[in-house]
């Protein structure tokens, strides 16, 4: 599989509304944040991030209300229950109280009364979903839970804007990773850097099924020459990439790319196989991911 060189899109709110800031303060609102993602646990109050960041808690209030369109004490809620939906959807051996605990509720009741407040369902119901559930149903949960914008999520917003594109690949030949999982997190808590040039692949009639009757197989393009366990037929995808950091614009970028193949006019070949390939793990700054997507398409 070739390189692509041109800049890579951005799929996160944070990064592009502190973009425009002076270097000094946009560092400390990383900070702010990187403290808000990284040290849920803690329980830390708002205020007592501003502080750590050496911002005034009245400052930080204003700034960052004007900034993200939402006060920070709601982000941080919203954080939370980011956090709590993906553990509930994808580690079913940690308890609610477990998730409660490292999402920094105070409870599991707590917790429960967040959910059930902002989404309309409890944790259970949100568990079954991880069985029961389209990717269709699941983006609709995933939207709830996104940066609100002017209009809409700003992951939405942003989405507007992806480049895809059609391309012609050759044939490709894959060896399978051994993994218990297919879910990238894992995945890439497992394997770190070693997880570039892994492709996630996935038959297209099995995209509307149910998660728990979804295969996905997790492998390696490898010359013709090596050993290899199966192979990807010539054909042309319709494409996209873009840096991703949330299961939110994760599922925001894959809504966007299956719809603008329809609004093209394209037809996704059911004999095809979809795509998701990790060419970049930013191991640094954000720690988020480069992922291209491909959409089998009938010529």
């Amino acid at each position: 599989m070739s390189e692509n060189k041109e800049p890579v899109f951005n799929l996160v709110p944070e990064i592009a509304l502190l973009a425009p800031l002076p270097d000094h303060m946009r560092k400390r609102f990383e900070l702010a944040l990187l403290l808000m993602h990284e040290q849920l646990e803690a329980g830390l109050t708002w205020q007592q991030i501003a502080k750590k960041s050496a911002i005034s808690a009245f400052h930080f209030h204003r700034q960052f209300s004007k900034l993200f369109n939402e006060t920070p004490g709601r982000y941080l809620s919203r954080v939370r229950l980011q956090y709590a939906v993906y553990y509930l959807l994808y580690h079913d051996t940690l308890s609610v109280t477990d998730i409660a605990q490292l999402c920094g509720f105070a409870s599991s009741q707590a917790l429960a009364k967040a959910l059930k407040r902002e989404l309309g369902l409890t944790a259970k119901a949100i568990r079954l979903m991880a069985q029961q559930a389209t990717p269709a149903q699941t983006t609709v949960l995933m939207d709830k839970l996104a940066h609100p914008g002017e209009s809409g999520s700003l992951e939405k917003q942003l989405a507007e804007a992806l480049p895809c594109n059609r391309t012609f690949f050759d044939k490709r030949y894959i060896r399978l990773v051994p993994t218990d999982t297919t879910d990238w997190d894992l995945i890439l808590d497992h394997y770190g850097e070693q997880s570039v040039g892994l492709l996630g692949i996935t038959q297209t009639t099995e995209l509307e099924k149910s998660w728990s009757d979804i295969h996905t197989q997790v492998g390696k393009v490898v010359a013709q020459s090596e050993p290899y366990d199966l192979e990807l037929a010539a054909g042309n995808y319709f494409c996209c990439r873009a840096y991703l950091l949330s299961d939110v614009a994760y599922s925001q970028v894959l809504h966007t790319l299956f719809e603008k193949a329809q609004l093209a006019g394209y037809e996704v070949d059911p004999k095809g196989h979809f795509i998701e390939w990790i060419e970049e793990v930013d191991m640094e700054r954000y720690g988020g991911i480069t992922m291209q997507f491909q959409i089998p398409i009938l010529s």
